[in-house]
């Protein structure tokens, strides 16, 4: 896989509209949940702009986005806990998108972290990956970790200030399809001194306080693919994301 590639139209597509794609919440669900007011908790730091285990039946405060094939919706099929979890059902169809954007807050955050179970039950095509956790500085994907689809590698991407993707091999064996995972990943944007830390089924396999991001704030968490055609299955469950000031 090559370890530098250029970052295209993403700089200029913002998180909340993508490809001309018009955001909304999730359509109404025909599914009944738990409706458990038991949360998901950690013990990572920040001040948590959601914990959700969706057993609300909705996706909020998450906001989705879907075009064509794509579909974001409840699920009773796969849960960690409970009786529900979010599904991102994308196909390799032209067009089709899935994804659930969710915004740090009216000011920016300094830090921000996010914590989540997930199962990826359909893998995408040769060459492609499935998402975990995307970070965000205004419309520019800054940093994020997914299951490479050739050999289901657990891997980092960081996209440099002028534009370039540099890439960390994090779990070497191949992550088994239809299994839950715990996916936790923190960024903290202070330019060329960036820090990111990423822990996988609780193991620490990155931590650096040397990563160049070129940015000083983050805006959003996302959940699923922008691109369109990132074909995948993906079940998620008790989400938890932080943010902080500094």
């Amino acid at each position: 896989m090559s370890k530098l590639k250029k970052l295209g139209t993403l700089g200029a597509a913002g998180v909340l509209m993508a490809g001309g794609l018009i955001l909304g919440s999730s359509p109404a669900n025909a599914v009944t949940c738990s409706n458990s007011t038991t949360l998901p908790t950690n013990s990572m730091t920040g001040t948590t702009v959601t914990a959700t285990g969706f057993e609300a039946g909705s996706l909020a405060p998450f906001v989705a986005s879907t075009a064509t094939t794509g579909t974001a919706t409840i699920s009773t099929s796969q849960h960690f806990s409970g009786t529900c979890s979010a599904k991102l059902h994308v196909t390799a169809d032209s067009g089709s998108v899935a994804k659930l954007s969710l915004s740090l807050g009216s000011t920016s955050a300094k830090r921000a972290n996010a914590d989540g179970r997930f199962n990826i039950t359909t893998a995408g095509l040769t060459g492609n990956d499935v998402p975990y956790l995307r970070f965000f500085s205004n419309g520019t994907r800054i940093a994020d970790i997914y299951r490479y689809n050739s050999n289901g590698q657990l891997w980092l991407r960081v996209t440099a200030p002028n534009g370039t993707f540099s890439y960390t091999k994090l779990v070497s064996s191949s992550i088994p399809l239809g299994t839950w995972h715990r996916a936790q990943m923190e960024v903290t944007a202070n330019g060329s001194a960036s820090t990111i830390k990423v822990w996988f089924d609780g193991a620490l396999e990155y931590s650096s306080s040397a990563v160049n991001l070129g940015v000083t704030s983050l805006t959003h968490v996302q959940l699923g693919a922008e691109h369109s055609r990132q074909m995948g299955d993906e079940y998620i469950d008790s989400v938890i994301v932080k943010r902080a000031s500094s």
